[in-house]
């Protein structure tokens, strides 16, 4: 009798087990086949808004906009990239995978840089949405300055050495803003900034000359600007331009490059008579591989061709064209040449 009843027991605590691992896997092939519907579904990526537009944003001002989205689609969505259209632009997505009904959003961070006026900068989303798996965004905005001027750069041109030579910069403030300008200066010890007076209140003017330059040859520099702008607290104007004697040349450099022994290469020197009354007197070339060949172009200027000896032997070319003239300021014009003859 007591066997009999650890038998039947026994069978009862067997068929609630068995229920019970049977409703468990009900519930697990249920799960399994609810997120493999999440997953095997048809995403779709949807923006509240296309397109933003920042209104006025100002030189030295940092904005970001975030463009929010849904996966309003049965499937599970993937964004598998956010690129913007230039390095000024950076975009970053909240959320890659988001199943049916989760938000993201896609962040965009603008720096104006030295933009001005209207931009248009976009952002690319792609995703595994089979309908629009390129989303594309756009960002718009008028850049202004708090501080402007004009120009942005100065060019002095071609200068006698001797000569001066001046150019004007004009200063413009926001009005409403009161900034002041603080002060102009160049660290070149050949320019001078003196400003001239105006009527309007936030215009300034300033006169900027070069004057008994040392040298021949190019030169540049920057002109700093200071204000009272948090924004705009310093503002650059490079500058640049040259200085000429009684003769320039084209180029400052011989170059023969790479060339192959026996190979035959010329290169030309333009020589020009700023000065009509110049003349060339003599010109030596070093090392004696070098030779020379001197002819008109026009009136104001000549040609010199230069070539190598046919049996130059290889290695690196190291010389230079020294040319002699009646100049008081260019008595000798100094032309490196270099190169390499390959074995």
């Amino acid at each position: 009798m007591r066997e009999m009843k650890v038998c039947f027991v026994a069978a009862q605590l067997f068929l609630i087990f068995m229920t019970c691992f049977d409703a468990l896997i009900a519930e697990t092939m249920g799960d399994e086949s609810n997120h493999t519907a999440k997953i095997s579904g048809k995403p779709e990526i949807v923006f509240d808004e296309k397109v933003y537009d920042f209104g006025k944003i100002y030189i030295g001002e940092i904005v970001e906009h975030g463009f929010k989205f849904k996966n309003q689609g049965s499937g599970e969505l993937i964004i598998t990239s956010v690129k913007s259209s230039c390095g000024c632009t950076a975009a970053l997505v909240s959320k890659s995978n988001l199943f049916k009904g989760e938000d993201g959003e896609v962040k965009v961070k603008f720096n104006p840089g030295r933009f001005i006026g209207r931009v248009s900068k976009s952002v690319t989303v792609n995703s595994n949405d089979p309908e629009n798996s390129t989303y594309k965004l756009t960002i718009t905005g008028e850049i202004v300055e708090e501080v402007c001027v004009n120009p942005r750069q100065i060019n002095f041109g071609m200068i006698r050495k001797g000569d001066s030579c001046a150019r004007n910069i004009e200063i413009k403030t926001t009005p409403e803003l009161d900034i002041e300008i603080k002060k102009v200066e160049s660290p070149n010890p050949y320019i001078f900034i003196t400003q001239n007076k105006t009527s309007a209140k936030n215009v300034y003017n300033y006169l900027v000359s070069i004057e008994k330059y040392d040298y021949i040859g190019k030169f540049k520099g920057i002109i700093f600007i200071y204000t009272s702008s948090s924004r705009q607290e310093r503002i650059d104007v490079p500058f640049s331009g040259e200085i000429i004697g009684d003769v320039t040349f084209y180029p400052e450099i011989l170059s023969f490059g790479n060339i192959k022994k026996n190979q035959h290469v010329n290169r030309t020197l333009i020589i020009n008579f700023v000065n009509k009354d110049v003349k060339i007197e003599k010109i030596e070339a070093e090392p004696s591989i070098i030779h020379y060949a001197v002819s008109d172009l026009n009136t104001s200027s000549k040609k010199i061709d230069i070539k190598l000896d046919k049996d130059t032997v290889a290695g690196k070319i190291t010389g230079s064209l020294k040319i002699y003239t009646n100049s008081v300021i260019q008595p000798v014009i100094h032309i490196p040449i270099n190169g390499e003859v390959k074995g």
